[in-house]
């Protein structure tokens, strides 16, 4: 039997380096690329890859902070044919991970779930896309806030979305021209709705 071609793109060598080792002890796939950064992830053969292991977050360049240009790889590896991309992060927005798919993302795993990285990476090469309980829970959570938030009246949304930046209760009372007072009976209001 044929093993499963698969590329990691990780910019943490010692990560790179557990995720290599774990892979090797299964018989049916091989690690047949390491890909460092963005740039050497660009510069690869499609046609001798059939998955590939993506960290969301690589470094711009020696020193720089993190970005996501892992959702730029994913992109130009779709492009180039390479549709069974799982995206492995530590990230578990909901926003992020919406993104991840709409790149052609086939799974979403985070690192904590490393174990199931194999199973993932049989998945994808199935051509199943599917996702782990972590990123499941985290989207179901999420639209069941969102369905909350709808039966909030105008006014509680706007309190709502405030309190959601960050912004204490006299800061909402000060934007929106309202007593403190009024800010927590709605917050309260609010809360009991929400739950």
């Amino acid at each position: 039997m044929d093993k499963i071609k698969l590329m990691i793109v990780e910019d943490d060598p010692v990560w790179m380096q557990c995720i290599s080792d774990y892979i090797e002890k299964e018989n049916d796939i091989i690690v047949v690329k390491q890909a460092y950064n963005k740039e050497e992830a660009l510069q690869v053969d499609c046609n001798n890859i059939d998955v590939v292991l993506l960290d969301l977050t690589l470094l711009k360049d020696e020193g720089d902070e993190e970005n996501l240009s892992g959702l730029e790889v994913a992109r130009h590896l779709y492009k180039k044919g390479l549709k069974k991309t799982i995206m492995l992060t530590s990230w578990d927005e909901k926003d992020i991970i919406l993104e991840c798919f709409d790149t052609g993302v086939v799974n979403y795993l985070t690192k904590t779930s490393y174990r199931d990285i194999p199973d993932a990476i049989r998945e994808a090469f199935r051509g199943k896309v599917s996702l782990h309980a972590d990123v499941t829970n985290v989207l179901v959570g999420e639209l069941r806030k969102e369905r909350k938030v709808k039966i909030l009246t105008p006014t509680e949304r706007e309190v709502y979305t405030l309190r959601e930046q960050g912004l204490n209760k006299s800061q909402i009372a000060d934007k929106l021209y309202k007593s403190v007072e009024t800010i927590k009976r709605q917050l309260r209001i609010i809360k009991s709705k929400m739950q």
